[in-house]
């Protein structure tokens, strides 16, 4: 009799840990939200916001620095694990003499290595309007 008891009580407890684990392994395999760049000082805007996926450029290896920066004489003083600021802290809605304005920073910077990657034979991003913008 005791023996059956501690027979149903390890089961219980090795249904429990699978449990644990198949709930650890989905949340680790779950996609992660996609970001809205929206420009709110630009409002009210011409276009819809733009979705964007960290999971998806991470998964091409684009390095952090390719998108996050900080320049300092010419060169990105930026490196992974510093915080990053968000993109008006610097640039404006009006250009300045030594960077552009927050709307044409968003099109350089994406538009822009999402060209050179097609030309390079890579996998690239969107370069239309209406493949980034578009209705949600």
């Amino acid at each position: 009799m005791r023996w059956k008891k501690q027979s149903w009580l390890m089961a219980l407890f090795l249904l429990g840990n699978l449990g644990v684990i198949w709930a650890q392994a989905s949340l680790a395999t779950k996609p992660q939200p996609q970001s809205l760049i929206q420009i709110p000082a630009l409002k009210p805007w011409q276009k819809p916001p733009v979705t964007f996926s960290h999971q998806q450029h991470e998964g091409q290896q684009i390095a952090c620095t390719t998108c996050h920066h900080e320049y300092d004489r010419g060169c990105n003083r930026w490196v992974q694990g510093q915080p990053v600021k968000l993109c008006q802290e610097c640039h404006l809605t009006r250009p300045q003499a030594d960077r552009p304005d927050l709307k044409n920073a968003f099109h350089q910077q994406c538009k822009g290595c999402h060209l050179k990657r097609r030309q390079q034979g890579q996998q690239a991003g969107p370069i239309r309007c209406l493949d980034c913008h578009r209705q949600t």
